[in-house]
Order: structure tokens, then sequence, then C-alpha cells
């Protein structure tokens, strides 16, 4: 630690702000530090006084993304890439800091219209994958498109059930397949639908056989795989979860259960450790408006949704040069 703050003195001086630290292999360190833009010239200063009152300065605003991305349990590794950011993005809004520190930090899709390909809902069992396709049929109805809904989830004690009961409200019907040649012919017949969405059963990540099962699957025809994860999940066990995903070709992640999880840090380090783009999200149990779209400034609001205002500056300085 006295070698690494050595370093960084000479590399960023001796007004360096340390910005976070942990213990690496073999006794070594990484600290990750910053230094605060250079005083800018006394006029400038009384500008900022009288049109930025009120705002939060870099120093505060790290401290408080920094306090609640360690509420969420975010990884001491995505933290640090995150906080890094938000020092670079700093604007005197620590949401707005915390939001464009998100944007370069992860990937987020806008959600077509009209998706060019099916989508495939994967993802451990009990994650709210049937529930995410008939949120996904719902919205497309509401939008006025036609989807089709097809379903793997043949073996599960009411699987179909489920599914069929939404389909029902929204007057669709239920295509079935057991494996991937059949898979392949109820694909074909959707063919002319404005969505595919297709869901699939529970399979533990960790099993070789049944990933290879679910890669049988996916390579039946062309179509994006989506990770549908609960929030709330150790984010460790996440990252393992959302690796194993991708080695399939899994390229977009579906948070659920934000409605009640109090902590967000597991699905921020499946989108790390899997290359994960954020699109949608389930956000209430309720099927009709079910959705919502996770954008970075939504993940901002998750993470940090209540900032203190502060009170305006009321020092009074006269006109010169610094």
């Amino acid at each position: 630690m006295t070698e690494a703050m050595r370093q960084i003195k000479d590399a960023l001086g001796e007004d360096a702000i340390i910005v976070s630290s942990r213990d690496g292999p073999g006794g070594s360190v990484r600290v990750t530090a910053a230094v605060e833009q250079q005083n800018p010239s006394f006029d400038e200063v009384l500008e900022a006084e009288d049109h930025g009152a009120g705002q939060y300065s870099g120093e505060e605003i790290i401290e408080l993304v920094t306090d609640a991305l360690l509420k969420h349990r975010v990884p001491g590794m995505v933290s640090e890439k995150i906080v890094a950011a938000a020092i670079i993005q700093a604007t005197g809004d620590p949401q707005e800091a915390l939001q464009r520190a998100l944007e370069k930090t992860f990937t987020f899709m806008q959600p077509a219209k009209r998706p060019a390909r099916p989508i495939m809902l994967v993802g451990p069992p009990g994650a709210g994958k049937t529930l995410m396709a008939a949120k996904l049929a719902a919205k497309a109805v509401m939008d006025g498109h036609r989807p089709a809904v097809i379903t793997t989830d043949i073996q599960r004690a009411g699987g179909i059930e489920q599914l069929s009961a939404f389909l029902n409200i929204l007057n669709l019907p239920l295509g079935q397949a057991q494996d991937p040649k059949s898979l392949k012919l109820a694909l074909a017949e959707a063919k002319g639908a404005s969505h595919v969405i297709v869901d699939t059963g529970g399979l533990n990540p960790f099993d070789p056989q049944e990933m290879k099962t679910l890669a049988r699957l996916m390579a039946s025809a062309e179509m994006d795989a989506a990770l549908v994860l609960p929030a709330g999940v150790d984010a460790e066990e996440s990252a393992e979860i959302a690796l194993t995903f991708e080695i399939l070709g899994v390229r977009r992640l579906i948070p659920t259960r934000l409605d009640f999880a109090r902590r967000i840090g597991g699905i921020l380090s499946a989108a790390d450790r899997g290359g994960l783009a954020f699109a949608e999200a389930s956000h209430t149990p309720q099927v009709a408006n079910g959705i919502l779209a996770l954008d970075a400034a939504a993940l901002s609001n998750i993470i940090l949704p209540h900032v203190p205002k502060k009170e305006k500056a009321r020092t009074k300085t006269k006109k010169g040069r610094a």
C-alpha cells in the first residue's frame, strides 16, 4: 500500500483522491485514485455559484455513488468501473453523474417495435421466464401487433396451463415444441407474426447435459436469446450463471423481481461478467404494463433513488481573477 500511494502521488500529485482500494494476489493491492479539475478563474467561480447553487462537488458525488453501490452489494471490480466513470462524468447532480457512468460501463438495448428475429427466454428455474413471455406478448398486443408465443416447457407440471391462461385473455394461441426439430417447425409456422417469443423450461446452468439441451434448441433457428435472472441473488453466483449462458451465445439480460429486491448488485455483476446488454425488466407481477424499459436513467434511479437537495450557497465574493 505504501508503494502504491507513492506511485499515485508521483503520477497525480498530492491532491489525488483515493476512490477505492482492495487486496490483490500475492500480497499486492489495487488502488483507484483521481484528481479534481484545476481551479477555474475567479470569474468562473462566481458564474458557478450563480448558476450551480445547491450542486454537489465531485468528491461528494463520488461518496454518494460509492455508498449506493456498497448498499446494493455491487462487487468491487464492477463498482470501481462505475465510480471511475462517475468521476469523469461528474456534473453536480449525483443521479446524472451515475446515469452517465452506467451508460459508459454497461450496454443498453432499445427494444425493437418489430424484432427481426425470435426472442428465446432462458434461465434458471423460477426466474420468471413464463411471466415475462406473457408480458412481452401483452405489450405487443397493446401496441397493436399480433405476436406468436411458443413454449418448450412442456414437462413441468402446470407450465403450459399457466402460459395458456395468460394468452387466452389476449386471444392468442400457444405453440408447443419438445425438441429442436419441432421448435424449428413451430418457428416456421410463426414466421408472419410481428413478434415471436419462445419460453423455455428452467435449466441448471451448472449441469453440462442440461446446457447441451438448451444449446441444441438455440441452434434450431436464428434467434436472440435473453437471460431472465431475478434481482436480489448473490452477486458472484449471478455472475457465474451469466457466464455459462454467455458461452452459449446469450447477449441480453432481462432482470425480474425489481419490485421487491433491495439489492441489485447481482444483476450488475451478471451484466458485467457475461457482457450482457440491458433492455427490458420486470418490476411488477401484473402482466399488463408489466415491463420496464431498463435504460441507464431507470437503472440509476433504482440504485440512487433519493438524493437530498443541497441548500443554496450564500457566500458573497468580490469580482476579480484568481
